[in-house]
């Protein structure tokens, strides 16, 4: 067998090693889901271990947030060490004001290990505008 078709062959299955270990460590075992304001509700009032955070900025926490949630905002400096700190095992229930910074910090939160991100569909916003309960 001709020394560059045995180099091919170790290339493509040097990467297919690769892309297999990183798909099992950042992806395989990780589920987010988007749920609408009366299931989100819902599925926290019947969920027992989890984490509610809100990535919004600590002034728009301020002015009203989701009942136990803790603020992570996502446009600080240290957004990457405090989430890096919340256990990876708990569910993860987040939102932001429209649902733009909470896609992006799952996608963060998934390469560092995290298993299960819900997300509020529509945001705050959309939590405020249907009348759901907040805290202010």
């Amino acid at each position: 067998m001709p020394l560059f078709l045995r180099m091919r062959i170790f290339i493509l299955l040097f990467i297919f090693i690769l892309t297999s270990c990183n798909a099992w460590k950042h992806g395989k075992n990780f589920s987010y889901n988007e749920l609408s304001c009366e299931e989100f509700q819902s599925s926290l009032q019947s969920a027992s271990d989890y984490l509610l955070v809100d990535v919004r900025t600590p002034k728009e926490y301020r002015n009203g947030h989701v009942s136990n949630a803790i603020n992570v905002s996502y446009f600080h400096s240290w957004f990457n060490d405090s989430i890096r700190k919340l256990d990876h095992n708990k569910t993860i229930y987040m939102y932001c004001e429209t649902q733009h910074r909470s896609p992006l910090a799952s996608r963060k939160m998934k390469k560092m290990g995290f298993k299960k991100i819900i997300d509020l569909k529509g945001g705050f916003m959309k939590w405020e505008k249907n009348e759901m309960p907040i805290v202010k």
